[in-house]
């Protein structure tokens, strides 16, 4: 079974890897690591899996780019392969429940969105020029955002959930407050 990057972290259905349909592994480049579902963000170990012609190229890229990851850090991600499943769940119902506080909040303010069937963050419709609102909402709000152009789809800022959800309601009333909700 191959694993992608989010599909840890997901709500209800568990998502199908591109590369298990047939007649697509061969065709496939799967990218996953340690950084989103066990939280080691910054660590950067992870791993790909595709064909071997790609897999030896990636191999030669890499030697001259990085040279490995540091120890510790590969024993943690041991540690976190071997004994953080039921970590991981407790840290995905924390997700869910704070997506749906925030999806709860922003429909106070009239702002629709359909709650994310996965990740830690959710894309909200703001203004045309998104990124002016990004830059807006951290001066004024003090709420650190990212412009949903930077993801293909301008006119909305991703707004992370991966924080406590007294953060989050601070935040959405620091957003409403300065005039962003």
């Amino acid at each position: 079974m191959l694993h992608e990057i989010y599909e840890r972290i997901t709500y209800g259905e568990r998502p199908t890897s591109l590369a298990t349909l047939e007649g697509m592994a061969e065709r496939t480049v799967t990218v996953n690591g340690f950084s989103k579902a066990y939280s080691m963000t910054g660590w950067r170990l992870g791993y790909l899996a595709a064909p071997e012609e790609l897999i030896d190229e990636a191999g030669k890229l890499h030697s001259h780019s990085v040279s490995c990851a540091t120890n510790f850090v590969q024993h943690a991600g041991c540690e976190a392969l071997s004994n953080t499943e039921s970590d991981v769940e407790e840290m995905v119902e924390a997700f869910e429940s704070r997506r749906d506080l925030l999806v709860d909040l922003l429909e106070e303010y009239g702002i629709d969105v359909r709650p994310p069937e996965g990740a830690f963050y959710m894309m909200v419709p703001v203004s045309e020029d998104d990124q002016q609102w990004c830059e807006g909402a951290i001066q004024d709000a003090h709420v650190a955002t990212v412009p949903g152009s930077a993801f293909g789809t301008p006119g909305y800022a991703r707004i992370s959930y991966a924080n406590s959800e007294e953060r989050i309601e601070e935040a959405v009333d620091r957003l409403a407050s300065e005039g962003y909700l």
